[in-house]
């Protein structure tokens, strides 16, 4: 679904609505002011969440995050196989191991997440 800029425009006005700050900056790829939404996170109305970057250890920091945002996304759905295959055969033992090392590498990148979190 592509979004033109009358419905960025559209979005932006409901993100004032909401108690969004419009700021100084735009977005890169399509000029449409960005803003800063009441949980401190930055968007553009078009593209969602943005990152503005200020310097290379924020990027190290974005980078990261990123990487394990995108990592704990492949072990939860390798949980949801995992218990699928223990609910068709509750006594697969190689299933129920699997899926206990799953939520243990879970447990560990969110604790990453939120360690990297505390860095900002």
């Amino acid at each position: 679904m592509s979004i033109n800029k009358d419905e960025g425009i559209k979005r932006a006005a409901e993100l004032l609505k909401q108690g969004a700050t419009m700021l100084d900056m735009s977005c890169p790829m399509d000029g449409l002011p960005l803003f800063r939404l009441r949980s401190g996170e930055i968007v553009c109305p078009i593209h969602g969440r943005v990152y503005v970057i200020e310097n290379e250890s924020q990027m190290k920091q974005i980078q990261t995050q990123s990487t394990l945002e995108r990592a704990e996304e492949v072990v939860v759905k390798s949980i949801g196989v995992m218990t699928d295959k223990l609910k068709e055969d509750p006594s697969d033992s190689d299933a129920a191991v699997q899926l206990i090392r799953l939520l243990d590498v879970l447990e560990r990148i969110r604790k990453l997440r939120g360690a990297t979190q505390q860095e900002k």
